[in-house]
């Protein structure tokens, strides 16, 4: 999470609609974050006075330009926010793929062999998959589910311990 991705993010993070790890990398961004910490202080601020203007209290030329402003600038955070979306899926999809090679390749850390090797002969979703693969020298496209099963390993793992070795 950076400073412009923060930014692009706080209309889903205030109103509570932002996925939880989302939520999460945020509040930690603001944590570390001087400058997004005041930032969003400020933003509140403007949110909560902004609730407080009566819409008859604004000439109607402002109302109308406002109006057009916001949604513009709305159409924008969306397309923003669908290309930073877009974007994480891929890294996703990029660091299963990783993962899935240094499986096929006996190049797994320590604690994600393990994960694997007992995950593998467990898991109804994707142990079937998973065993397809020992000896094998390309991986087939990964369905979704088990993706998205096999990118919760990366959640599982200590901070800082890289799921590869070398």
């Amino acid at each position: 999470m950076n400073c412009k991705e923060l930014v692009y993010l706080l209309g889903d993070f205030f109103e509570g609609s932002m996925e939880e790890h989302l939520r999460q990398e945020l509040a930690v961004h603001i944590e570390r974050c001087e400058p997004c910490m005041n930032f969003l202080k400020t933003y509140d601020k403007t949110r909560i006075l902004c609730r407080q203007i009566q819409p008859e209290e604004i000439p109607e030329e402002v109302r109308n330009r406002l109006k057009a402003f916001v949604l513009q600038k709305a159409r924008e955070h969306h397309r923003d926010i669908e290309k930073y979306l877009e974007r994480a899926a891929r890294e996703r999809r990029e660091q299963v793929a990783d993962i899935l090679r240094a499986y096929v390749a006996n190049r797994l850390s320590m604690t994600m062999n393990l994960l694997f090797r007992t995950h593998r002969d467990r898991c109804d979703r994707c142990g079937a998959f998973l065993k397809g693969l020992n000896g094998g020298k390309a991986i087939p496209e990964i369905p979704p589910d088990i993706e998205d099963h096999i990118a919760e390993f990366l959640e599982a793992l200590p901070p800082g311990e890289s799921p590869v070795i070398g």
